[in-house]
Protein backbone atom coordinates (compact mmCIF):
# COMPACT_ATOMS: atom_id res chain seq x y z
CA UNK A 1 0.00 0.00 0.00
CA UNK A 2 1.74 3.49 -1.11
CA UNK A 3 -0.49 5.95 0.68
CA UNK A 4 -1.69 5.02 4.04
CA UNK A 5 -4.35 7.54 5.38
CA UNK A 6 -4.22 8.66 8.79
CA UNK A 7 -6.57 11.58 9.97
CA UNK A 8 -7.48 12.57 6.48
CA UNK A 9 -3.68 12.94 5.21
CA UNK A 10 -2.46 10.56 3.25
CA UNK A 11 0.90 9.35 4.61
CA UNK A 12 3.22 8.28 1.55
CA UNK A 13 4.23 4.65 2.48
CA UNK A 14 8.12 4.08 2.03
CA UNK A 15 11.03 3.32 3.79
CA UNK A 16 13.93 6.02 3.26
CA UNK A 17 16.04 4.76 0.95
CA UNK A 18 13.00 3.75 -1.52
CA UNK A 19 12.43 7.53 -0.92
CA UNK A 20 15.55 8.50 -2.39
CA UNK A 21 15.03 6.04 -5.03
CA UNK A 22 12.76 8.00 -6.07
CA UNK A 23 12.97 11.46 -5.31
CA UNK A 24 16.82 10.18 -7.24
CA UNK A 25 14.33 9.19 -10.58
CA UNK A 26 12.19 12.57 -10.27
CA UNK A 27 15.19 14.75 -9.79
CA UNK A 28 17.24 12.96 -12.87
CA UNK A 29 14.00 13.26 -14.86
CA UNK A 30 13.81 16.96 -13.81
CA UNK A 31 9.99 16.43 -12.56
CA UNK A 32 8.54 18.68 -9.84
CA UNK A 33 8.35 16.83 -6.29
CA UNK A 34 6.28 18.93 -3.22
CA UNK A 35 7.71 16.95 0.03
CA UNK A 36 5.70 17.58 3.38
CA UNK A 37 7.45 16.00 6.30
CA UNK A 38 4.70 15.86 8.70
CA UNK A 39 4.32 14.90 12.34
CA UNK A 40 1.00 14.62 14.49
CA UNK A 41 0.99 18.41 15.42
CA UNK A 42 0.78 19.21 11.22
CA UNK A 43 -1.67 16.53 11.25
CA UNK A 44 -4.01 18.00 13.89
CA UNK A 45 -3.55 21.47 12.29
CA UNK A 46 -4.38 20.22 9.05
CA UNK A 47 -7.74 18.91 10.37
CA UNK A 48 -8.20 22.57 11.58
CA UNK A 49 -7.30 24.67 9.27
CA UNK A 50 -8.75 24.25 5.63
CA UNK A 51 -6.32 25.94 3.73
CA UNK A 52 -3.43 23.93 5.34
CA UNK A 53 -5.24 20.56 4.45
CA UNK A 54 -5.68 21.89 0.77
CA UNK A 55 -2.00 22.59 0.48
CA UNK A 56 -1.36 19.62 1.70
CA UNK A 57 -3.40 17.21 -0.62
CA UNK A 58 -1.17 19.18 -3.63
CA UNK A 59 1.88 17.92 -2.13
CA UNK A 60 3.58 14.66 -4.03
CA UNK A 61 4.86 12.66 -0.77
CA UNK A 62 3.88 13.61 2.59
CA UNK A 63 6.41 11.61 4.84
CA UNK A 64 5.65 10.22 8.74
CA UNK A 65 8.10 12.97 10.67
CA UNK A 66 6.91 11.32 14.04
CA UNK A 67 7.20 8.28 16.05
CA UNK A 68 3.20 9.37 16.62
CA UNK A 69 2.42 9.51 12.88
CA UNK A 70 3.86 5.81 12.95
CA UNK A 71 1.98 4.08 16.15
CA UNK A 72 -1.19 5.92 14.85
CA UNK A 73 -0.84 3.72 11.77
CA UNK A 74 -0.57 0.62 13.93
CA UNK A 75 -3.54 1.33 15.72
CA UNK A 76 -5.18 2.00 12.52
CA UNK A 77 -4.09 -1.59 11.04
CA UNK A 78 -2.47 -0.18 8.06
CA UNK A 79 1.06 0.42 9.53
CA UNK A 80 3.39 2.56 7.81
CA UNK A 81 6.99 1.03 7.13
CA UNK A 82 8.97 3.10 9.20
CA UNK A 83 9.50 6.89 10.57
CA UNK A 84 11.37 9.21 8.13
CA UNK A 85 12.50 11.75 10.07
CA UNK A 86 13.07 15.14 8.32
CA UNK A 87 16.59 16.21 8.91
CA UNK A 88 17.30 12.14 8.37
CA UNK A 89 15.93 12.77 4.61
CA UNK A 90 17.69 15.79 3.94
CA UNK A 91 20.81 14.81 4.66
CA UNK A 92 20.99 11.54 2.91
CA UNK A 93 19.20 14.20 0.18
CA UNK A 94 22.72 16.39 0.42
CA UNK A 95 24.67 13.22 0.25
CA UNK A 96 22.83 12.23 -3.04
CA UNK A 97 22.89 15.83 -4.30
CA UNK A 98 26.70 15.70 -4.02
CA UNK A 99 27.45 12.48 -5.57
CA UNK A 100 25.16 13.16 -8.63
CA UNK A 101 26.48 17.13 -8.61
CA UNK A 102 23.04 18.74 -8.05
CA UNK A 103 22.57 22.34 -7.20
CA UNK A 104 21.16 22.89 -3.79
CA UNK A 105 19.44 25.94 -2.39
CA UNK A 106 18.50 26.58 1.54
CA UNK A 107 16.04 29.48 2.92
CA UNK A 108 14.92 29.60 5.97
CA UNK A 109 15.76 30.44 9.54
CA UNK A 110 17.70 33.33 11.53
CA UNK A 111 20.59 34.91 9.55
CA UNK A 112 23.07 33.89 11.46
CA UNK A 113 21.51 30.25 11.74
CA UNK A 114 21.49 30.06 7.71
CA UNK A 115 24.94 30.84 7.85
CA UNK A 116 25.74 28.72 10.03
CA UNK A 117 24.33 26.29 8.32
CA UNK A 118 25.44 26.54 5.48
CA UNK A 119 29.22 26.28 6.70
CA UNK A 120 28.36 23.49 8.63
CA UNK A 121 27.05 21.65 5.36
CA UNK A 122 30.08 22.61 3.50
CA UNK A 123 32.71 20.77 5.81
CA UNK A 124 30.60 17.93 5.33
CA UNK A 125 29.87 17.38 2.26
CA UNK A 126 32.96 19.70 0.52
CA UNK A 127 31.89 19.13 -3.15
CA UNK A 128 28.08 20.40 -2.66
CA UNK A 129 27.08 22.56 -4.58
CA UNK A 130 25.09 25.28 -2.82
CA UNK A 131 23.85 27.73 -5.22
CA UNK A 132 22.74 30.01 -2.82
CA UNK A 133 21.10 30.59 0.26
CA UNK A 134 18.72 33.12 2.29
CA UNK A 135 17.53 33.52 6.04
CA UNK A 136 13.52 32.79 6.25
CA UNK A 137 12.18 36.53 8.12
CA UNK A 138 10.47 36.81 4.67
CA UNK A 139 7.44 37.89 3.16
CA UNK A 140 6.18 34.75 0.94
CA UNK A 141 4.71 37.39 -1.20
CA UNK A 142 8.29 38.49 -2.69
CA UNK A 143 8.71 37.76 -6.06
CA UNK A 144 12.39 39.55 -6.52
CA UNK A 145 13.40 36.70 -4.13
CA UNK A 146 11.50 33.57 -5.82
CA UNK A 147 13.12 34.91 -9.51
CA UNK A 148 16.47 35.10 -8.31
CA UNK A 149 16.56 31.60 -7.08
CA UNK A 150 14.56 30.29 -9.65
CA UNK A 151 17.39 32.25 -11.92
CA UNK A 152 20.19 29.55 -10.09
CA UNK A 153 17.62 26.37 -11.38
CA UNK A 154 18.43 24.00 -8.21
CA UNK A 155 17.78 20.76 -7.83
CA UNK A 156 17.26 20.86 -4.48
CA UNK A 157 15.06 23.41 -2.41
CA UNK A 158 14.79 23.00 1.38
CA UNK A 159 12.61 25.56 2.76
CA UNK A 160 12.84 26.07 6.69
CA UNK A 161 9.79 28.46 7.37
CA UNK A 162 8.34 26.57 10.06
CA UNK A 163 4.67 25.33 9.26
CA UNK A 164 2.63 26.31 7.90
CA UNK A 165 4.45 28.96 6.19
CA UNK A 166 6.97 26.33 4.72
CA UNK A 167 4.43 24.19 2.78
CA UNK A 168 2.63 27.43 1.69
CA UNK A 169 5.57 28.97 0.05
CA UNK A 170 6.30 26.03 -1.94
CA UNK A 171 2.68 25.71 -3.06
CA UNK A 172 2.88 29.47 -4.46
CA UNK A 173 5.93 29.56 -6.18
CA UNK A 174 6.74 25.90 -7.11
CA UNK A 175 4.81 26.50 -10.82
CA UNK A 176 7.11 29.15 -11.06
CA UNK A 177 10.53 26.55 -11.68
CA UNK A 178 11.31 24.58 -14.56
CA UNK A 179 11.96 21.50 -11.79
CA UNK A 180 13.32 21.10 -8.41
CA UNK A 181 12.70 18.96 -5.08
CA UNK A 182 10.74 21.53 -2.90
CA UNK A 183 10.76 19.93 0.66
CA UNK A 184 9.74 21.49 3.95
CA UNK A 185 12.25 21.14 6.42
CA UNK A 186 11.42 23.04 9.82
CA UNK A 187 13.84 23.66 12.72
CA UNK A 188 16.72 21.55 10.29
CA UNK A 189 18.72 24.26 9.88
CA UNK A 190 19.36 24.94 13.65
CA UNK A 191 20.26 21.37 13.76
CA UNK A 192 22.97 21.91 11.29
CA UNK A 193 23.93 25.01 12.48
CA UNK A 194 24.59 23.36 16.07
CA UNK A 195 21.87 25.44 18.10
CA UNK A 196 19.87 22.36 18.62
CA UNK A 197 21.19 18.96 18.95
CA UNK A 198 19.78 15.58 17.80
CA UNK A 199 19.05 12.70 20.44
CA UNK A 200 21.75 10.24 20.83
CA UNK A 201 21.31 7.78 17.95
CA UNK A 202 20.16 5.10 20.90
CA UNK A 203 17.34 7.78 21.89
CA UNK A 204 16.66 7.34 18.01
CA UNK A 205 16.81 3.71 17.73
CA UNK A 206 14.23 3.50 21.04
CA UNK A 207 11.79 5.72 19.30
CA UNK A 208 12.28 8.24 21.98
CA UNK A 209 14.01 11.27 20.27
CA UNK A 210 10.61 13.35 20.99
CA UNK A 211 11.35 12.64 24.98
CA UNK A 212 15.03 13.84 24.66
CA UNK A 213 13.92 17.15 23.16
CA UNK A 214 11.09 17.52 25.91
CA UNK A 215 13.72 17.05 28.57
CA UNK A 216 16.27 19.36 26.53
CA UNK A 217 13.42 21.94 26.06
CA UNK A 218 11.03 21.73 28.73
CA UNK A 219 9.40 25.01 26.78
CA UNK A 220 8.04 22.13 24.31
CA UNK A 221 5.88 20.95 26.89
CA UNK A 222 2.66 22.44 25.53
CA UNK A 223 3.69 21.15 21.97
CA UNK A 224 4.12 17.98 23.13
CA UNK A 225 0.56 17.53 24.28
CA UNK A 226 -0.72 17.97 20.88
CA UNK A 227 0.72 13.72 20.26
CA UNK A 228 -2.02 12.31 23.02
CA UNK A 229 -4.73 14.30 21.43
CA UNK A 230 -3.58 12.68 18.33
CA UNK A 231 -3.67 9.76 19.62
CA UNK A 232 -6.43 9.43 21.11
CA UNK A 233 -8.66 10.78 18.07
CA UNK A 234 -6.95 8.01 15.91
CA UNK A 235 -8.29 5.21 18.74
CA UNK A 236 -11.87 6.57 19.02
CA UNK A 237 -11.33 6.72 14.88
CA UNK A 238 -10.53 3.27 14.95
CA UNK A 239 -13.28 2.72 17.44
Amino acid sequence: MDKIQIQNVNFSNYRIDEFLDIFETRIEKEEKTFVVTANPEIVEYANKDEQYYQTLQKADFITADGIGVVIASKVLKTPLKERVAGFDLMSELLHMAEKKNKKVYLLGAKESTIEKAYKNIKDKHPELNIVGYHHGYIDIEDEELVQSIVRLEPDMIFVALGFPKQEYWIEKHMDKFQKGLFMGVGGSFDVWAGEVKRAPEVWIKLNLEWLYRLLKQPTRFKRMLVLPQFLVKVMVKRK
